[in-house]
């Protein structure tokens, strides 16, 4: 497992730890009512215990390679969080997820996060397709699927819960398989 991904001069990826906890904490909650519009965890999140809970079941979820969670420096300030989710070896397919800072957005850092990210599922751990799932009113976070030349492939008729609307929302699923990345 990389443990550290370089994207460019100014941004890489860090395997979470527990030395992230504070910034980590600081930006979700500076960031609070941005993220909660379509991160359904935010409102559970109301201490740093939340954060460091999150991080020591990630950390686990890492070794047992299931997971890589990633926290998205840039210029060495914890901007966001991207990572690889629900792994199945099996079948050679994960998840993407990410989310930043609202001052950290409109700079390409979560495409060029993700680049690397694909480099990595498809030519490090061999996977062969690569789903990214998000609202379909969120319409920054389809933009980064999209820009990666990802299929859409339909919706998911309320596929996530949002406590804090206290709704069911639908979900875009968009896929990406290892030949078509090779054709990048």
């Amino acid at each position: 497992m990389a443990t550290l991904l370089k994207v460019d001069n100014t941004i890489s990826l860090q395997l979470v730890n527990l030395a992230h906890s504070e910034s980590l904490f600081e930006i979700a909650n500076s960031n609070r009512l941005q993220l909660r519009e379509w991160l359904p965890w935010i409102d559970n999140m109301q201490h740093i215990d939340f954060i460091r809970n999150f991080i020591n079941g990630s950390q686990q979820r890492n070794n047992d390679k299931i997971e890589f969670a990633y926290v998205i420096l840039f210029n060495q300030t914890v901007a966001g969080r991207i990572g690889i989710y629900k792994i199945d070896h099996q079948n050679k397919i994960a998840e993407i997820g990410y989310w930043l800072g609202e001052k950290f957005q409109r700079k390409g850092i979560v495409i060029k996060s993700c680049k690397v990210l694909l480099n990595y599922c498809f030519n490090e751990l061999d996977l062969n397709r690569i789903e990214i799932k998000c609202g379909t009113e969120n319409y920054k976070s389809q933009r980064i699927p999209e820009q990666l030349n990802f299929k859409k492939e339909g919706i998911i008729r309320k596929g996530e819960f949002l406590s804090n609307k206290n709704k069911f929302i639908d979900l875009a699923i968009y896929s990406l398989l290892k030949e078509e990345w090779k054709r990048e």
